[in-house]
C-alpha cells in the first residue's frame, strides 16, 4: 500500500510539470477533450491512433 501511495504522488508531480508545458490551445483541446462523452472519447481516441499510424506510414515512403 505504501508503494502505490508512493507512485501516486510521482505521477501527480509529473503530470503538474507537463500541464505547464502545454501551449494554451493544447489545453484547450484537453478542456474540450474532457467534456465529451465517454463513448465520444472512445471514438476520438480510434480516430487520432488510425491518424497517427497514417502518418508514420506516410513517414516511411
Amino acid at each position: 500500500m505504501l508503494d502505490r501511495i508512493k507512485k501516486l504522488l510521482v505521477c501527480f508531480g509529473f503530470g503538474e510539470f507537463e500541464w505547464f508545458g502545454l501551449t494554451k490551445a493544447e489545453r484547450r483541446l484537453i478542456g474540450f477533450y474532457r467534456t465529451l462523452s465517454g463513448q465520444d472519447q472512445g471514438q476520438l481516441r480510434r480516430l487520432s491512433e488510425v491518424l497517427a499510424a497514417h502518418s508514420e506510414r506516410s513517414k516511411d515512403r
